[in-house]
């Protein structure tokens, strides 16, 4: 486990974020390529492998086949992959905040090349869970996380603004995500910093649930594959 973690700690409270270098070992990496391409095989009908994943998923993608594709996410996150990240994440924030916390939610943030049906406007967290308090965790599977591939973003110090209960709840259509965006958006950009979050295969970002951030246009061939592990205080 982490040895300096007094540093993760501080940068956390002080941007409301911080990547954890070197979480992951190669094993977990491998397990996680593996389960989802096995799942996503099942649910797309055809035998998936680490280079045609991406343009498989852009020809559902664009032929709307988006049923499947959600049965499919919603599937790899039950897996045992996910289960173990929880329980690794679980013992991690114990260390981090000396309280006990347990997994509420599993997901994953998909970036698709010229979708916007999956990507998230400014937001914050604590407009899904309005009545818990939650602290949120994602990390890259199967390629990087950065710029180029739409990587999530945050307006670093943001979480000091609390919960912003006046939003506007974005809707592209009736099967794409919502994003409660911040009436004051514009005002609050102009105040916080925007930073990137680039993250290797072994990394794993925290972020406070009132950390307003969003994903990017994703402009590569290849689709981002990032996943979400949400903790409640037990």
């Amino acid at each position: 486990m982490l040895k300096n973690y007094k540093y993760y700690t501080n940068k956390f409270s002080k941007d409301g974020y911080v990547v954890i270098k070197n979480f992951f070992n190669q094993r977990e990496i491998n397990d996680f390529e593996k389960q989802l391409l096995s799942t996503y095989s099942k649910y797309l009908n055809v035998s998936l492998n680490k280079k045609n994943i991406h343009s498989t998923v852009l020809s559902n993608e664009s032929n709307g086949n988006h049923d499947s594709l959600y049965k499919a996410l919603i599937s790899y996150t039950k897996k045992k992959p996910f289960k173990s990240a929880s329980k690794k994440l679980t013992k991690l924030s114990k260390l981090f905040f000396n309280k006990n916390f347990k997994p509420i939610a599993s997901g994953m943030a998909i970036g698709i090349n010229k979708s916007k049906r999956t990507a998230y406007e400014w937001h914050q967290e604590k407009p899904y869970y309005k009545e818990i308090s939650t602290i949120h965790y994602q990390f890259p599977i199967l390629n990087l996380c950065n710029r180029i591939n739409g990587t999530m973003s945050v307006l670093a110090g943001s979480h000091n603004l609390g919960f912003i209960k006046e939003v506007v709840n974005l809707k592209f259509s009736k099967k794409s995500i919502n994003s409660f965006v911040p009436k004051r958006i514009k005002q609050i950009k102009k105040k916080y910093p925007e930073k990137f979050i680039n993250m290797k295969l072994t990394d794993v970002v925290l972020f406070n649930e009132n950390i307003v951030h969003r994903s990017n246009s994703n402009i590569s061939n290849k689709v981002r594959f990032a996943g979400i592990i949400r903790l409640i205080e037990k």
